[in-house]
């Protein structure tokens, strides 16, 4: 009989496969389904575990029966598996892996042979009522949900939406025509989500391409935008929308029209616990904790949650001061006001948390606050504006978006751990275990609001839906993993009240966690299609708005709309006692392998890099309250690097055997870090450390 062990490292109880919760602890049972990557798994029979652990449900589905263990990782990483990791801030609608390591079968087979086991996660999947996945493959084709969406019109549009933001980022890796297989491109929780990858066979791809994919939709989509999707599709076939920032423009407009068609009523309910092992709450929240707040599309929605990093005399101030400034800044924004566009929307959301950033900093100059005793706080926020929510963060309290088969976290730690999967360094479930790898790499009002990068997404409303802002407190140990389907979820099936989830979620932090303060907001979204009849959508009827942002095409800070922004450089993890640090590529690290010297142009150069934005945080051991230094701002006293200079790359440098670029030597990736060693006798020549 198939058992399942309980991920609770207290209990770790070995339970019947088909049970819910533990039958020790009543722990709710992790039930982790994951996919083999690249072929199916064909050397092993179905119900047999692989290495004592993954259970074959089928040859395409495998099953974590010890979800509370870290997973085994291969010391090496082939170039083909750190795409993955690149591509880790977009993880909501991209694969990531949760294992890849070789196993010796011969102690069970026989044979002296090693399989490769590498396996794919995609957060939570759809299960059903026994526990088991409702989809063959994990997660159904969009082409099999889109019928089911043809009351929705919103949706199927984000459904297109979302496959053109992913364009950028995936040619970027050569995986463009991923976008391309209908046989890929699948639904999960609403939202577009990939089974996998194809490498490109050429680097032709085009954006007009998606048409062919399209029109086989045009019979099963929404009679409301069903003429727009043609027009959609003619266009791009004629070459007049060429590119994917051009298409984006098409939607934004169609987007905002449809949302026109929705009732929106949304619920808010926060609350905050110094915890049992406090003697004061660092954290803070709004609107005031305790009570429940409710509005409808007309009125600014709002929520927010703060963690203050600085101790008791530091934390509570920066934690409260962020809060007051946002609070009293978000309902003054234009786009409350008057008409503004997504990316102006974006816009005034960064400045307001630029703001409250420089209030804290301006106060720990004020009181002559230097280095670990600088005050600061994380933050999450959410903001309702239309059809779309805002979601930001700085710092690593989390945002969870819920609906009633799903959990998926939304926003990108900004922690150590998170930089070396998106340098490609280190698998995320590997990374993980380094004693510093929760170390925060920035935090609101460390230093002025030139080098902080908040992360700014948004979502489109179409469906019901929470959303849950947390302080670690809670997202620790995967608590919110545990208990969505059991806390959360019941609101949105069971129509359970708000206040009382956030009261038991509070509950559960204190005692299964229970080491820090903890806050909690539930933000509940109630839409519905309105009883009035909608005009059609049409291109015509949004002609003028995309006439308009066609004047201004750049490349966006987009890729932020729904994805999560890139993130910002720092220092692989240092080397532990417990365990020794991954062997990266050595072209990757500072001064592994010595000095590489290239001819390029000094200019040109220049042009590709820029000095680290974010500044380097020294991981600390872990503690009550973490603390960051920040190094002064960087000053550069010329338009070209000096020697000495760190830089980053923001794009991937291709590095030529002859200034003809006749041979290609090596393609340095996107974020690597570089030092300007000296100039050469030629004013185009730069000697370079990688």
């Amino acid at each position: 009989m198939a058992t399942i062990q309980c991920s609770n490292p207290e209990c770790q109880t070995i339970n019947p496969l088909e049970n819910r919760v533990c039958e020790e602890c009543e722990t709710p049972l992790l039930k982790r389904y994951l996919r083999p990557l690249g072929d199916p798994i064909e050397s092993w029979e179905v119900g047999q575990l692989l290495d004592e652990r993954y259970l074959l449900v089928s040859r395409q589905v495998v099953l974590d029966t010890q979800p509370g263990i870290p997973p085994n990782f291969r010391e090496d990483i082939p170039e083909n598996i750190r795409k993955y990791l690149r591509l880790f801030p977009y993880r909501l609608h991209l694969p990531q892996i949760y294992t890849y390591y070789d196993l010796d079968q011969q102690e069970e087979s026989g044979t002296d042979q090693l399989l490769t086991i590498g396996l794919l996660e995609y957060g939570t999947i759809p299960l059903d009522e026994s526990g088991k996945p409702r989809h063959p493959e994990l997660l159904p084709k969009l082409t099999e949900a889109w019928p089911q969406a043809k009351e929705n019109p919103l949706q199927q549009l984000k459904w297109l939406w979302q496959i053109v933001k992913l364009w950028q980022p995936l040619e970027g890796q050569q995986m463009v025509s991923s976008l391309l297989d209908p046989s890929l491109v699948r639904v999960n929780a609403g939202m577009v989500q990939l089974l996998d990858f194809h490498q490109d066979e050429h680097n032709f791809h085009r954006i007009k391409e998606l048409a062919s994919v399209w029109l086989s939709l045009v019979e099963d989509t929404s009679p409301l935008i069903v003429d727009y999707l043609r027009s959609l599709c003619d266009y791009l076939q004629r070459d007049r929308i060429p590119y994917p920032e051009l298409l984006l423009n098409y939607f934004e407009p169609a987007l905002r029209q449809c949302g026109q068609w929705y009732e929106r009523k949304y619920q808010v309910f926060t609350l905050t616990d110094a915890g049992p092992t406090r003697d004061h709450n660092e954290d803070a929240c709004y609107p005031t904790p305790g009570e429940l707040t409710e509005t409808s599309t007309e009125q600014p929605s709002f929520t927010i949650v703060c963690d203050g990093v600085g101790g008791q005399d530091g934390g509570e101030i920066a934690s409260n001061l962020a809060i007051d400034t946002l609070a009293a800044e978000i309902p003054q924004l234009p786009m409350f006001n008057e008409t503004r566009d997504s990316q102006q929307g974006l816009e005034d959301l960064a400045e307001v948390i630029n703001l409250s950033n420089n209030r804290i900093s301006e106060r720990n100059d004020a009181e002559d606050r230097h280095d670990r005793q600088r005050m600061g706080t994380t933050l999450v926020l959410s903001l309702v504006h239309d059809h779309q929510v805002y979601l930001a963060n700085v710092g690593d309290s989390r945002i969870y978006r819920i609906t009633p088969d799903s959990c998926h976290q939304v926003t990108t730690d900004d922690d150590l751990a998170s930089r070396e999967v998106r340098l490609g360094y280190l698998f995320y479930r590997d990374a993980i275990k380094y004693p510093n790898s929760g170390a925060l790499v920035q935090a609101l009002g460390m230093s002025n609001a030139s080098s902080l990068h908040p992360n700014i997404n948004r979502f489109i409303l179409d469906d019901d839906c929470v959303f849950l802002l947390c302080s670690d407190g809670l997202s620790d140990y995967d608590r919110v993993e545990e208990y969505w389907n059991l806390k959360i979820a019941p609101i949105l099936t069971q129509e359970k009240d708000l206040c009382q989830m956030g009261k038991e979620l509070i509950n559960i932090a204190n005692n299964k966690n229970g080491h820090d303060n903890v806050t909690i907001s539930l933000f509940y979204c109630q839409i519905k299609l309105s009883s009035l009849e909608p005009t059609p959508l049409s291109i015509a009827s949004i002609k003028a708005d995309i006439e308009n942002a066609k004047e201004e095409i750049k490349p966006s800070i987009d890729r932020s709309d729904d994805l999560p922004s890139d993130l910002q450089p720092t220092e692989p993890l240092p080397s532990t006692e417990e365990k020794p640090l991954k062997k990266p590529n050595p072209l990757l690290i500072v001064g592994i392998l010595g000095i590489l010297v290239i001819s390029v142009g000094a200019y040109g150069l220049w042009k590709l890099l820029q000095p680290p934005p974010t500044p380097t945080i020294p991981p600390t051991p872990p503690s009550p309250s973490p603390s960051i230094t920040p190094p002064p701002p960087p000053s550069p006293e010329s338009s070209l690097p000096k020697p000495g200079t760190i830089i980053q790359l923001t794009v991937t440098l291709s590095l030529w055997k002859t200034p003809e670029g006749d041979q290609l030597i090596e393609e340095v990736p996107v974020e690597t870090v570089l030092q300007i060693l000296s100039q050469e006798d030629s004013e185009k020549d730069i000697k370079i450390k990688v």
